[in-house]
């Protein structure tokens, strides 16, 4: 697959509304995956805004990228608060270049990145998170890159909040990013169950849940909630598919 099949590709996923196996967190993580692909980037990750106008990691292509999302988060400062506080795209190619982020940078650089570029996610002037892209090696962010980035997070943003059957209205915009954050934290519950029951991290529950949620055809949120309330026994989904 060319470039601009990949990119067709993309816009193609992201607006996916209608299969039985999406939700608004399924579409963030291909997001993610796409701009990983497309861009000279490593890793990428999402944070989304809580109730408290806090960011909070969605989702993520590793788990070293929800670490440093935490950092951020933590010390208030980083490329992805300035993108999502601003409204405006953040690059920074070389994290060692300058004094942007005192409390960020030594943190990141201990995760392993060298560079970050962050892209606000908003919806009629309303923002609502942050895209949040990492690499190990100084790297810049080309003007081309700069434009598919935010084409591809304003067509996930729109994809996310539109999700739903329902018409969306200007106080629903926050309403359904808090209501992602909330299927993230059932989620995260579900792969610790799978990684208790299996022996196993965390991030590989989260892979076992949503492989078996693309083999049966069922959104990863609604695995994870028949986790947490028992309807599915962890076996069950760790369990390999015959």
């Amino acid at each position: 697959m060319n470039r601009e099949q990949a990119i067709t590709e993309a816009f193609v996923s992201l607006t996916d509304t209608v299969a039985d196996d999406v939700d608004p967190l399924t579409l963030l993580r291909r997001l993610a995956d796409h701009c990983v692909l497309l861009t000279g980037m490593d890793a990428a990750g999402v944070m989304l805004a809580n109730a408290r106008g806090r960011l909070q990691s969605a989702v993520v292509t590793e788990e070293r990228v929800e670490i440093t999302e935490m950092f951020q988060a933590q010390v208030d400062e980083g490329p992805c608060i300035d993108a999502y506080t601003r409204g405006e795209p953040v690059l920074a190619e070389d994290l060692e270049q300058g004094e942007r982020w005192p409390a960020f940078t030594p943190l990141a650089r201990a995760a392993g990145f060298s560079a970050a570029h962050s892209f606000p996610l908003g919806l009629h002037g309303q923002n609502i998170g942050a895209l949040n892209l990492l690499a190990r090696t100084p790297t810049p962010c080309p003007p081309e890159d700069v434009r598919l980035l935010k084409a591809l997070a304003g067509t996930a943003t729109t994809s996310v909040l539109t999700w739903s059957s329902e018409p969306l209205r200007p106080y629903d915009i926050v309403t359904r990013a808090q209501a992602a954050l909330s299927a993230k934290s059932v989620l995260d519950i579900a792969a610790g169950m799978l990684a208790a029951t299996a022996g196993i991290t965390p991030a590989e529950g989260g892979q076992r849940m949503r492989a078996y949620a693309a083999v049966h055809h069922r959104r990863p949120a609604d695995v994870a909630d028949d986790l947490v309330r028992r309807r599915l026994t962890p076996d069950a989904v760790v369990a390999p598919a015959s």
